[in-house]
Parts: C-alpha cells; sequence; structure tokens
C-alpha cells in the first residue's frame, strides 16, 4: 500500500474524528509506528499542520488544512467527470476501469453519500465508430498514412489520404488535425464522418510530411473554434444590451480583446478575436440575435447579414 493511501486515510480520520491515533494507522495497514512517523513528515513537506496531541491520544491539525481539502474534492470532481465519460464512446475511446477504481479506493470513499448527487450533463455528442479511432491513435503512433472515406456536412462521400498530427475533443466531438495529401494542407476531419479507415498495416507509407509542431500549434492555439487553420484574421462582434453582462463574463479566446464604448448614446461592447473560418462565429453570433452584430472585416459581416437574409426571408412573415 503506497503512502498517499496511508496519509488520504489519516487526513480523513482528523478530518472525521478530530485525531487520527498511531495504533490505528499501524493496525489499519500492518506497519510499524515509525512508518507511521515518515508519513506524518511527508504530510508536513505537503503544508499540512499537523503534530502530535498527547492530550488527544493521536495526531491532530494545529488549524484547518485546505490545501489538501481543496485538492480532495479536485479529484472528485474529476472522477465523477471521467466515470461520465467512460460511460459515452463519443466523449472519450478509453478510460481505464482500473483507474476509476484506484482513485474511488484512494480518495472517494468518505464521498460515497454525496457522489451521486453530483452530474455531468454534455450538451451534445456525435457516436462514431470504435475501431476508427484505434486506427487514427495506431497511425499517430506508426507515423505512416491512413486512408479514409469521409463524408461532409451535405453527406457527399469521397476518399482521402491523410497523416493524422493531432486529435481533439472540441464540444463534445472528436475531430482529427491531419496533413491531406490531396490539398497538401493541414485540415480538420470530424471522426464521426469517416466512414471506413485503411492502412497502418507493415506495408502502410509512411509519413510524407513531416509534423511542422510550429503550425500544429499555431492552429490549435490561434484561431477561435474548431476549424484549425495556421492563417487567421481578426474578427469584431458588437454587443448591445441587454446581454452585456453575459459577454463581460465570457471568455472566448485566450486573445480576445473586449473594449466598451458608446454607440448612438447606447453602451456596447466589441470583442475582437482571431477567427481562421466565419461558420462557426457566424453560428454563435446567430444564436444571440438581435442583440450581437458582426462589424468586421467586412466580408465577415457580409456572410452574416446574408444568412440573416435568408432567414428572414424563408421564415419571416
Amino acid at each position: 500500500m503506497s503512502s498517499i493511501h496511508r496519509i488520504v486515510f489519516m487526513h480523513n480520520e482528523i478530518l472525521k474524528n478530530g485525531k487520527v491515533p498511531t495504533e490505528k494507522v499501524v493496525d489499519h495497514f500492518e506497519i510499524t509506528g515509525r512508518q507511521v512517523q515518515r508519513d506524518v513528515q511527508e504530510m508536513k513537506r505537503m503544508g499540512a499542520p499537523v503534530g502530535y496531541s498527547a492530550e488527544a491520544g493521536g495526531y491532530i491539525y494545529r488549524k484547518p488544512w485546505h490545501l489538501f481539502d481543496y485538492a480532495d474534492k479536485k479529484i472528485l470532481l474529476f472522477y465523477l467527470f471521467a466515470s461520465k465519460m467512460a460511460q459515452n464512446l463519443a466523449l472519450v475511446p478509453v478510460v481505464s476501469k482500473k483507474l476509476l477504481s484506484e482513485i474511488e479506493d484512494i480518495y472517494l470513499k468518505s464521498y460515497g453519500n454525496i457522489s451521486e448527487r453530483i452530474s455531468y450533463e454534455f450538451a451534445e455528442t456525435e457516436p462514431f465508430q470504435a475501431e476508427i479511432i484505434t486506427r487514427i491513435i495506431d497511425s499517430m503512433q506508426t507515423m505512416t498514412a491512413i486512408d479514409i472515406s469521409y463524408s461532409n456536412a451535405a453527406g457527399v462521400e469521397s476518399k482521402r489520404t491523410i497523416e493524422p498530427w493531432h486529435i481533439i475533443n472540441y464540444s463534445g466531438k472528436w475531430y482529427v488535425l491531419a496533413w491531406c495529401r490531396g490539398s497538401r494542407h493541414l485540415k480538420t476531419f470530424l471522426v464521426s464522418r469517416m466512414t471506413r479507415v485503411l492502412g497502418v498495416f507493415a506495408d502502410a507509407e509512411p509519413f510524407e510530411k513531416e509534423i511542422d509542431r510550429g503550425m500544429l500549434k499555431k492552429c490549435l492555439n490561434e484561431g477561435y473554434g474548431i476549424f484549425k487553420n495556421d492563417e487567421t484574421v481578426d474578427v469584431t462582434v458588437r454587443f448591445h444590451e441587454p446581454i452585456l453582462h453575459f459577454v463581460r463574463n465570457k471568455h472566448w479566446h485566450p486573445h480576445q480583446k473586449l473594449a466598451e464604448r458608446k454607440v448612438d448614446g447606447k453602451n456596447v461592447i466589441d470583442l475582437t478575436l482571431p477567427v481562421a473560418d466565419f461558420t462557426e462565429i457566424t453560428a454563435r453570433i446567430l444564436g444571440l440575435s438581435p442583440n450581437a452584430e458582426a462589424i468586421s472585416p467586412e466580408n465577415f459581416r457580409a456572410q452574416w447579414l446574408e444568412r440573416v437574409r435568408e432567414t428572414v426571408k424563408r421564415f419571416g412573415v
């Protein structure tokens, strides 16, 4: 049994009973009193205000130890989050049941009465074939290309040869950033739209494009949303009342800029952020209509206005 098991045990005993006698630890783990002393020293190195009290007859905390408490609660939330994901292949391909069991055994015995009263809900997921994500991971490990059958948003299927660089789960959906041999560009593919994957065999072709980590990092970190590209443009969205409070407290992108100003005597907030593709940001601001407005660049505003006109034309009265 590792020291972390014993430290968690002593911590929980002190919280529950105000103390933990040496004999209780010795009996529970079948160790020596000297080992308990070493564990106490380890707790002190972790910042625990722990010490022996002859009056209490065991080890106590001289003052509340919030740091470990907070870590304990974070582990609880992580465990519940991972457990929820493990129930849905669309969220995570593989979660080790052994890992979850160990987390539960080491940390969470004292939370059994409330664990069912904390839950996670995922707004949207898309199922996919389990063997496809396995083939993609194998491709990344062996650095060999794979052939895929891929359906676009309109359901039109095409054949692609790709070299997977990175897998990302975004808003409950799995995507692959891969070098596309046909287009000669780094592109984003939705795993649920892959209907077939071939390759990752002994005679499979090695990557012809060396992974450009600088390009990959820029794609992942620079642009807003899932449409990844190493070239972005700054777009500005203007928000109007009554959603200004919502905008002030929302984090859209690490490189965002918020500017509050008055336009025609009314308060507005202008949000500027880097975008590689207008599709997702346009959909987001349409969802906030009529209190969000595309400002710049001009082609971004034109695309937004066209979507508004199409909606009014189709459903307007």
